[in-house]
């Protein structure tokens, strides 16, 4: 009777053990999750040089890391913004992905601004910026959770501070 007693409660606290281990793993895959983003070229900025307007286009590749071996983890959609010293330069639009346990997954995205107003010292800025190669953007990419179930917490966020050097062309 003992005997039984005490595998019916080792078997019990394995249990909950096992489920106290899993779950982080099960529903946590998204802070688990390794963001990282590259510029991998934009073209538009010179428009600076003749007036305080510009359109400008880049385009990014976006790298998740996967390290949950469990699941899954994807996403609806998204947004992308670009901005230099607080105002949006450019926007865009996120695929649905989803990247598979354990895996890396990448893709790009390309976005634009259509006659973005500068100020005059936001604009001469800029311009010195980009002319010395110091050109520091803040890019922020909004992901759309695909599973609103029980642990959804609301778009996840992620922010990338990128410098435009090395990058001129949009592929």
């Amino acid at each position: 009777m003992l005997i039984g007693q005490m595998t019916v409660v080792s078997a019990v606290m394995f249990t909950v053990l096992a489920f106290i281990i899993a779950f982080p793993y099960v529903y946590g895959a998204r802070e688990a999750s390794e963001f990282s983003m590259e510029l991998t070229g934009f073209e538009g900025l010179n428009a600076t040089m003749v007036g305080s307007a510009v359109s400008p286009m880049f385009s990014l590749k976006a790298r998740i890391n996967n390290s949950r071996m469990l699941q899954s983890w994807c996403y609806d959609s998204g947004e992308v913004v670009v901005s230099y010293s607080g105002v949006a330069l450019a926007w865009g639009h996120v695929p649905r992905f989803c990247a598979q346990k354990g895996a890396l997954t990448e893709f790009t995205v390309r976005l634009w601004g259509r006659a973005v107003d500068l100020s005059s010292d936001l604009c001469r800025r800029l311009v010195l910026d980009v002319h010395t190669g110091t050109t520091q953007i803040l890019v922020e990419m909004k992901l759309f959770y695909d599973n609103k179930g029980l642990m959804y917490r609301g778009p996840l966020v992620r922010k990338f501070q990128l410098m435009l050097r090395g990058a001129n062309t949009v592929n």
